[in-house]
């Protein structure tokens, strides 16, 4: 018999997310955080906090994975062939920023 945790590790824990990210991310992590528990008072805006923890996980594993630097670069640098702007293929985002 194989003994199982008593719960399910939170895939969008705040302190994981901090551990995984690369140090130079950390404090606009906490300023994003500390915003959205404040808002996470009022229920209808809990879901926020949610997506803000889900989305910072997801930066985290991109940030500190191999070569993001470099990938970084070259999209700034429009060095890719093929890139279509999100502009030309989304309804709604103007200048390359989605609409509010």
């Amino acid at each position: 018999m194989t003994a199982h945790p008593a719960y399910d590790p939170d895939p969008d824990d705040p302190v994981d997310i901090l551990l995984a990210l690369p140090h130079e991310y950390h404090a606009q992590f906490r300023a994003e955080y500390t915003a959205a528990v404040d808002n996470a008072r009022r229920p209808e805006h809990f879901h926020q906090l949610q997506e803000m923890l889900r989305t910072w996980r997801l930066r985290a594993i991109a940030y500190s994975s191999p070569g993001y630097d470099g990938r970084l670069a070259e999209a700034r640098d429009d060095q890719s062939e093929g890139v279509v702007p999100a502009a030309q293929l989304i309804p709604g985002w103007p200048n390359g920023r989605p609409r509010k």
